[in-house]
């Protein structure tokens, strides 16, 4: 059995230098081309990313997180060189070049149009938080079951037409954006564990805009976050197309 395979990074056209960035463990990235593609690629040990290490690692998360960080690393840099990349899934391995091969000639027409896709483009990401509408004071105790089950029933209500408020101003945000990008896409809200913020996101966006015009994309975000005082909104960009260049079959 093998004791070494080939680990993907990202697929491109004509990749050329790279500005010296190494690979996962500090393994030299080299490019397996198959026509007019090429992947970017590095030698991996089996013994750690061989399918049954790979599953124990994958629950890890330092190790996760070390992987991943490598991965984007080369990812950018093969965007920074090409202008457009389709980044594998990570721990994308082959046993051999020649398997690397036959994924690009498998993944051609997937690939060629993802690159066409993007090319010229990178994602922006802008996520929204809602601070909604404090709760009007309660005056007066509860002394009675009766009173407690008014005020618990104006609770619930009020709880269910902030989450409508917040899905509507998330809705016209979106659309907004989305008219001011080449293409968009809607991600699940991240948990305020991950945000660092107390508000909860409404809105979690990729957009893909076209590099001649970030300004007007940024001007587009502040408008909507001055129209919008009760919203906080971040943006964060440009980054290689992730959302954008997703290879299902891969």
């Amino acid at each position: 059995m093998a004791d070494s395979g080939s680990y993907i990074y990202a697929a491109g056209r004509h990749v050329g230098d790279l500005g010296g960035v190494r690979g996962l463990r500090d393994a030299p990235l080299r490019v397996v081309s198959r026509g007019d593609l090429d992947a970017i690629v590095s030698t991996v040990d089996l013994q750690e990313f061989g399918e049954a290490p790979l599953r124990q690692h994958l629950e890890d998360l330092g190790w996760l997180e070390e992987v991943a960080r490598v991965h984007d690393r080369v990812v950018r840099a093969a965007w920074t060189a090409t202008g457009a990349v389709a980044p594998f899934r990570l721990a994308t391995i082959c046993t051999t070049d020649e398997a690397v091969r036959g994924r690009l000639t498998a993944l051609y027409d997937e690939l060629t149009a993802a690159l066409d896709r993007v090319a010229g483009r990178s994602e922006w990401t802008v996520k929204a938080f809602f601070a909604g509408q404090p709760d009007p004071a309660e005056a007066g105790d509860v002394t009675t079951g009766t009173a407690y089950l008014m005020r618990r029933r104006q609770q619930v209500d009020r709880q269910h037409q902030a989450a409508v408020d917040a899905q509507a101003v998330a809705d016209d945000i979106h659309r907004r954006l989305a008219g001011s990008a080449d293409a968009c896409r809607r991600l699940p809200p991240q948990d305020r564990r991950l945000t660092g913020y107390a508000e909860p996101m409404i809105l979690n966006g990729a957009y893909l805009v076209d590099d001649r015009e970030p300004d007007s994309f940024r001007l587009t975000v502040e408008e909507l976050a001055v129209s919008r005082p009760g919203v906080r909104l971040t943006l964060d960009g440009p980054w290689p197309p992730y959302s954008f260049t997703s290879l299902e079959s891969a």
